[in-house]
């Protein structure tokens, strides 16, 4: 796309701004408010014309004023982040207390993630998403067994970074407590030191079946192989939809069922962070409306960040309407992650 002249950017930042903040087309007579009529209102008319010949703005109604194309968040967010560098955009003092403090209680313990999904959702009135590191190389410690109800055994997976898993299986064959004792030993002599990834690679199968004890273990290992599943790939948490379903984006059932399906499948969630997060080659990256690969998400935008914790890094993001405060929501991700490092 051809360099726009500098009124043409101040317009169009003005247009987007002010969108974001009413949720309504925006006139001419109200650009040139908000830039201090900096400007003649028939220039800014003019050059808002312009900018929807460039398909940058769009007028919805004949009547009406203009709202920004995808192509126009696209020019104003690459302006934002090329600006970035040079002019963060910070929280309150009040706001980074707030997540310097959530973070150092939570340092070291599982409940980090939420809280990080819960800070992102709480900065930017959006939907916050981790997907938490992977621990494909962190080493196990033991797995326990407990007998229940119905032939029914409870696995509990332990973990050196105190990371703690349970899975719920149902067995064939009702074994007493002195056996599922005895299988529980066998597993975790087979499992202890080894890393989740060498675990479901090998280490759970060909067992010697001479004991009974051998068998529960075999049978264990055969149905409980899920409890590594979501260790190796990194827990997803999200946090803040009730944010954006106030939003008259959500007046169109097709675009809340979209982001329904999108939210209930871990699976879509990480895949998508992961092309998105790849693309931007460890820089915060934006996919906007029509940007998006993933068909769920074609009415949203989605921004990223790479992220590291324990030496291993996750992914957070922020999700919402087109219309989101994209400052905002770039010093959120911005402040959580220079936190992030300085807790180290």
């Amino acid at each position: 796309m051809r360099k726009l002249a500098a009124r043409s950017y101040e317009v169009l930042d003005a247009s987007v701004h002010l969108y974001i903040e009413t949720g309504r087309p925006v006139s001419s007579g109200l650009v040139a408010r908000a830039l201090r009529r900096a400007y003649s209102p028939a220039t800014i008319r003019a050059v808002m014309a312009g900018l929807e010949d460039a398909e940058l703005l769009l007028k919805p109604h004949a009547a009406a004023g203009r709202v920004p194309t995808d192509r126009g968040y696209r020019v104003f967010v690459d302006r934002l982040l090329a600006r970035w560098p040079l002019q963060p955009w910070d929280l309150t003092r009040q706001e980074q207390r707030m997540v310097e403090d959530d973070l150092q209680r939570t340092a070291g313990t599982l409940a980090m993630i939420r809280v990080l999904a819960s800070l992102l959702s709480r900065l930017t009135a959006n939907i916050g998403i981790i997907l938490g590191p992977a621990w494909e190389n962190v080493r196990a410690l033991r797995l326990e067994l407990y007998r229940k109800e119905g032939r029914r055994i409870l696995l509990v997976l332990v973990l050196e970074n105190a990371l703690v898993r349970t899975l719920q299986v149902r067995l064939d064959a009702d074994y007493p407590p002195l056996v599922v004792e005895e299988a529980a030993r066998i597993l975790s002599e087979r499992i202890s030191g080894r890393s989740v990834a060498e675990i479901r690679r090998s280490i759970l199968t060909s067992f010697e079946a001479a004991t009974a004890a051998d068998r529960c273990a075999t049978e264990v290992a055969a149905r409980g192989r899920e409890i590594f599943g979501d260790v190796e790939e990194g827990e997803v948490e999200l946090e803040g939809v009730a944010n954006v379903l106030r939003a008259p984006e959500f007046s169109d059932p097709g675009s809340l069922k979209a982001l329904i399906r999108f939210l209930e499948s871990p699976r879509s969630i990480r895949e998508a962070l992961q092309r998105l997060t790849r693309k931007g080659e460890g820089e915060l990256s934006v996919w906007i409306g029509e940007e998006n690969p993933i068909g769920e998400l074609r009415s949203f935008s989605l921004l990223s960040s790479p992220f590291a914790l324990d030496g291993r890094q996750g992914i957070l993001a922020v999700l919402g309407p087109r219309r989101m405060p994209y400052p905002r929501a770039f010093s959120s991700i911005d402040a959580v992650c220079r936190t992030l490092q300085v807790l180290g």
